[in-house]
């Protein structure tokens, strides 16, 4: 199917697509041509239903404007200091869970290094308390000054009285002597 473009675009003003050309004509028209036409632009037929748009049709004569509400500076401003601020928000929230992180493991490593030095004084006190033990024992066997001031004095007391028993028995051994030369003398 051959379909001259000039013959279309004379027969199909923006005037008379709305009133002699119907939907079920346009539909039989190739896409292409609707591209060359420049149809969808200045139709208000909906190709993808079957029943025309419900308002009343604009054609490109009367077609209005509708103004476009310009994006101002306040509301770009606004919306740039949100992203910025959620970015920067973001960026915090990560750097302060890194930091709590890594002041958590330092926290922990103290605690850790905490309980090893408390195990070791708990070992030193338990060596400590044995030590207190055994020298308890060993006070209780050994001797106070005292009791060795006594022993001494008593062991002076009995050398003294050892010595004076020594003298006692040499002048006894003596005088037996003494008397054995005299009965031998005498006979």
């Amino acid at each position: 199917m051959v379909i001259d473009v000039a013959c279309v675009k004379k027969d199909l003003r923006a005037s008379d697509v709305n009133k002699n050309f119907t939907l079920a004509a346009m539909q039989n028209l190739p896409r292409p041509l609707f591209r060359q036409l420049g149809i969808l632009a200045r139709s208000n037929l909906r190709l993808f239903s079957n029943t025309p748009y419900r308002s009343q049709a604009i054609t490109s004569e009367n077609q209005v404007p509708t103004p476009k509400k310009p994006v101002g500076g306040f509301r770009g401003g606004i919306i740039g200091f949100l992203l910025g601020f959620t970015v920067a928000s973001g960026a915090g929230y990560i750097y302060l869970l890194d930091e709590y992180h890594a002041a958590s493991n330092l926290l922990l490593g103290s605690v850790e290094e905490l309980q090893q030095s408390t195990n070791k004084v708990r070992d030193y006190a338990k060596k400590i308390e044995k030590i207190e033990e055994d020298l308890k024992l060993l006070q209780s066997y050994a001797a106070s000054e005292d009791q060795l001031l006594e022993l001494r004095n008593e062991g002076k007391k009995i050398y003294d009285s050892l010595n004076i028993q020594h003298l006692e028995l040499k002048a006894h051994v003596w005088s037996i002597e003494q008397d054995l030369q005299k009965f031998l003398a005498e006979r």
